[in-house]
């Protein structure tokens, strides 16, 4: 037996529907149910339990057509309800945002600081493969400063080949070494063998000079790998 395709599923409904709608001709419309009770048949998920739709609507053509177009009329107006409510939904959203930021305009919060970190920031690579780790608090002297502008910067920084993967511990310290920003990172391993960590650290409200850059892997007894950092005015 041929399989029945969806086209030819379609048309068998769609002619059995036209011929419901001219089989029971009612020209006098005789014993025709009000609009109220057909609008109840229609507003059904299944009209056919509706106790008038079996006793007089299956076997009446033009309360038939009645039920059909209602039910038409009642999905169109369900599918503008949704449209409206989502419509609402957003402005409410879109309302409630502006006055959060109005909010934080009028009470005095940073609203241009936080703008601004909203935006791409550029980001600005450390390569520390020349440094290796040590256990001395003091910097490696024979080798090149760091340098920063004094704001907030997103960083690269590039690791000797090997180091292990996951978190660091990153402190900017100053040469006393006390610590004046302090936070975590993790370090990644590229396709090509390479190690980087990439981190957000701000450094606006520091003066410029030179200070610390430490960090290590955050376990017990990793050894601080230690490098001279020079803070510029930020442009």
């Amino acid at each position: 037996m041929d399989e029945i395709s969806d086209y030819d599923f379609k048309e068998f409904v769609k002619t059995v529907q036209d011929l419901a709608l001219r089989a029971y001709p009612n020209p006098g419309r005789a014993d025709c149910p009000g609009s109220q009770v057909i609008h109840e048949v229609a507003s059904l998920s299944r009209p056919a339990a509706h106790p008038v739709f079996q006793s007089h609507i299956v076997r009446c053509s033009p309360c038939i057509q009645d039920v059909l177009a209602e039910r038409t009329r009642i999905q169109s107006q369900r599918k503008n309800r949704r449209r409206a409510l989502l419509a609402i939904a957003a402005g409410v959203c879109l309302i409630a945002l502006i006055s959060l930021l109005l909010l934080r305009l009028h009470s005095g919060a940073p609203l241009r600081d936080e703008i601004a970190r909203a935006v791409d920031v550029p980001e600005i690579p450390l390569d520390l493969r020349p440094y290796s780790p040590t256990r001395s608090a003091s910097p490696e002297k024979n080798k090149p400063s760091l340098t920063l502008p004094s704001k907030r910067v997103r960083l690269k920084i590039y690791l000797a080949l090997g180091s292990p993967e996951g978190i660091y511990e990153i402190q900017v310290l100053t040469n006393k070494l006390k610590a004046l920003r302090s936070q975590q990172a993790t370090a990644v391993v590229a396709s090509d063998g390479t190690v980087s960590i990439p981190v957000d650290i701000d450094l606006a409200g520091l003066p410029t000079g030179t200070y610390v850059l430490a960090l290590r892997p955050a376990h017990d007894n990793e050894e601080w790998q230690i490098c001279r950092l020079v803070l510029k005015r930020a442009p």
